[in-house]
């Protein structure tokens, strides 16, 4: 949860729950920038969804739930990872990535993708979409100043 200070600046509480935000929020309310959600609603932990049904070569028509993750406060992705599992629409495969800004500059600082039987050129082009759309990258640049 979002506490106010003295100056009505927003701060992160490290004991909240992280928002989950659809991907057409960011872009229709935020300009397309995650790092605008943050600051407006102190959010430290965000995971940016987008369902999308997609015409796969060969197999058809299929939906996705597509979730990336952008966190500070997260030792592990498991229990959103899980959350994206529980809350996925009906019909469609959850496809899940981690961000773990907080970990931005170290050696040990990348995006984890969830496995998914999908194909590595199909799940790392939705998760992109997601990034891309998000200004994701910007966000977690401007979150590790």
């Amino acid at each position: 949860m979002a506490k106010t200070t003295k100056r009505g600046a927003s701060h992160h509480d490290n004991d909240a729950p992280a928002h989950f935000v659809p991907l057409a929020v960011i872009i229709d309310e935020y300009d397309g920038v995650l790092g605008q959600y943050i600051s407006a609603t102190g959010a430290g932990d965000v995971v940016v969804t987008m369902p999308v049904t997609v015409d796969v070569a060969r197999e058809g028509k299929q939906k996705f739930f597509v979730a990336v993750a952008v966190t500070t406060a997260f030792e592990g992705p498991e229990a959103l990872s899980d959350e994206v599992e529980r809350t996925a629409p009906k019909d469609h495969r959850p496809v899940f990535a981690w961000v773990p800004a907080n970990l931005f500059g170290r050696d040990d600082f990348g995006i984890f993708i969830d496995e998914v039987p999908i194909g590595e050129v199909l799940k790392n082009s939705l998760v992109n979409e997601v990034i891309e759309q998000a200004a994701i990258e910007a966000t977690v640049v401007a979150l590790g100043k």
